[in-house]
């Protein structure tokens, strides 16, 4: 895999001195703002196998100044910026000024070394967004990073993701004195989710933060201690989030282990 080809490190250097900065503000009275004018018109990025690119846009939503933004992609560290991630794609515009309500086509190219023929593989792309000087004393606006999932599905993968939820099991298990939801998945596609709810009537619900079940593999979420939760649940609801960001409900039948 390679380093980003390009940078721009005053951003990047901005973000986290903003960052570091907020609490301190806060406490002498100097208010904040992280309002974002920059918006990604997909949730998600497929990469199709053997494709020459991918494209998308980026738009400035504001009605009355430019927005100058970064972007770059890495291999799953949140932490990484653009000078240090790392993925095996070139993406242009790597920095660009944005007019007020205009967009900016984005070009994604794999360049890199082959990655796994059976299986998809992710990473994500990101937008820094360069705060504008506020007119309003003691105001200080904050850079704001979007950050998105990108897959690469290699050509000829065999099946369907709409498909592969149906082959996805869920059972409850045991560990550490805690109830535990145990997914496991035999599809070659990454399965992400927004909540689960035990039951259909959403009474017992629980929301992940972008969690996905790893192609072969298996994803476990603690429910909660034992003897402090009923186990008279007899259904599980998974709410999939599909291709275009929507969502896709699947309800299964479940048992708590005697």
């Amino acid at each position: 895999m390679n380093k980003n080809s390009t940078s721009f490190p005053l951003l990047a250097g901005l973000f986290k001195a903003l960052s570091a900065l907020a609490l301190s503000l806060l406490v002498f009275g100097i208010s904040t703002s992280a309002q974002a004018d920059m918006t990604i018109d997909t949730t998600r990025i497929i990469y199709l196998g053997g494709k020459r690119d991918v494209t998308f846009k980026v738009s400035n939503v504001s009605k009355e100044q430019p927005a100058f933004v970064q972007l770059w992609l890495d291999d799953g560290n949140p932490s990484a910026t653009a000078e240090d991630a790392v993925s095996p794609f070139n993406l242009t515009p790597p920095v660009a000024r944005i007019n007020a309500g205009a967009s900016q086509v984005v070009r994604m190219v794999f360049i890199g070394e082959p990655l796994p023929p059976d299986r998809e593989s992710i990473f994500y792309f990101n937008m820094l967004e360069l705060p504008q000087k506020s007119a309003a004393e003691n105001k200080l606006s904050f850079a704001v990073r979007t950050r998105i999932k990108v897959f690469y599905r290699p050509q000829g993968l065999k099946g369907e993701p709409a498909a592969a939820l149906d082959q996805v099991t869920w059972k409850i298990v045991q560990k550490d004195k805690e109830w535990v939801a145990e997914g496991s998945n035999p599809t070659p596609f990454y399965l992400s989710f927004f909540n689960i709810n035990l039951d259909d009537n959403e009474k017992f619900e629980f929301f992940v933060d972008g969690d996905m079940l790893p192609p072969m593999g298996k994803l476990s979420i603690r429910l909660g201690e034992v003897g402090k939760m009923k186990q008279s649940y007899k259904a599980i609801k998974v709410n999939y989030i599909n291709d275009y960001g929507g969502a896709t409900p699947k309800v299964l039948p479940i048992s708590f282990p005697k």
